[in-house]
């Protein structure tokens, strides 16, 4: 759990109210996205309680590069060593190669036409390939 943010614990180096627009749209104050070298894009963390924005780092070129990168972040975290630590990255990148190969194949299936069409409409916004909309989690 997070520790509370007023308390001055979480390592806090700054602090402001943002106003959120109609459109569910925050601005990150200058002084904020320059203070932590924002470039183009941005990593976002739902968290109990709260959302965690990161800046990506241009190194990480592609969405591939940067899910690695955070399968192995997440591994470390949980406290995986040694031959342990490289068989779960090892597992988990695996996962992820076939997730993307099935989503890839979806989409190509839907674009041809040759999916079945039953009736309804779905309100695709892109970032249905990455999760599940019933249980609104990662797939």
């Amino acid at each position: 759990m997070m520790k509370n943010l007023h308390s001055g614990e979480a390592g806090i180096v700054g602090y402001k109210k943002i106003t959120v627009t109609g459109k569910r749209q925050i601005t990150i104050p200058k002084s904020f996205f320059d203070h932590l070298g924002f470039g183009t894009t941005v990593a976002a963390y739902l968290r109990d309680g709260g959302i965690f924005l990161e800046p990506v780092k241009e190194d990480a070129s592609t969405t591939i590069d940067f899910d690695t990168r955070e399968i192995v972040r997440e591994a470390i975290a949980e406290g995986l060593t040694g031959d342990e630590l490289a068989d779960e990255i090892s597992r988990r990148i695996i996962e992820l190669n076939k997730l993307m190969d099935r989503r890839i194949q979806e989409f190509e299936r839907d674009m041809s036409g040759d999916s079945v069409d039953d009736g309804e409409v779905d309100d695709f916004n892109g970032l249905d390939v990455f999760f599940d909309q019933e249980i609104g989690e990662n797939t």
